[in-house]
């Protein structure tokens, strides 16, 4: 056997319940930012937040389950800013079609006629 192991081992769900912890402030702070009518640099955020949630996926059940109540904090604070872009900046925002929006689209061009 060799001293170096082959077979990565996870964080402890005490160091991601930081991590989420840290999330949760910078969205917090980004959306009081964007309640003050500046922009925010979202640029990247999925990049740094999937490898956390990829790691919480890896880890047994009991102890994901443990880190549930703050990725629900995570989720809301995620939701706060998606709404606050929406309040503060919406008429500069592209894409704001809903998906029943996107359906309807696809229904009429099936049909050959507007819905």
């Amino acid at each position: 056997m060799t001293d170096n192991p082959t077979i990565p081992t996870l964080p402890a769900p005490d160091d991601i319940g930081h991590t989420l912890d840290s999330l949760l402030s910078l969205l917090t702070q980004g959306d009081k930012t964007l309640s003050e009518g500046e922009m925010v640099d979202l640029y990247g955020l999925e990049r740094e937040v999937k490898p956390i949630l990829d790691t919480i996926l890896a880890l047994p059940p009991p102890q994901a389950r443990s880190l549930l109540p703050k990725l629900e904090q995570v989720m809301a604070a995620l939701d706060q800013v998606a709404g606050t872009l929406e309040r503060v900046h919406g008429d500069k925002l592209g894409g704001r079609e809903t998906h029943a929006t996107r359906m309807r689209a696809a229904q009429a061009y099936r049909t050959g006629k507007d819905m």
